[in-house]
């Protein structure tokens, strides 16, 4: 069995994070103090994420990008 981090020691990285499942996802993941990095394809909605979380004390960074495309996953990583 794989010991993991606790969240509080991890960075996770996160698709879609401007709503849905992938909003929550991120909103969960900093309440346990995780660092989040967000990707989405909307720039404006992925701001407003990024500062609402930002403003509370997360640490979380946002990247515009489409993981349809390859050139955008590597820009995540």
């Amino acid at each position: 069995m794989m010991d993991l981090k606790p969240l509080d020691q991890q960075v996770i990285v996160i698709t879609g994070a401007s709503s849905g499942i992938g909003l929550a996802t991120a909103e969960l993941a900093v309440e346990r103090r995780a660092k989040v990095v967000l990707a989405a394809r909307s720039s404006d909605a992925l701001d407003e994420v990024t500062r609402n979380l930002t403003m509370n004390g997360a640490e979380a960074i946002g990247v515009v990008a489409d993981v349809a495309e390859p050139r955008a996953v590597r820009r995540i990583a």
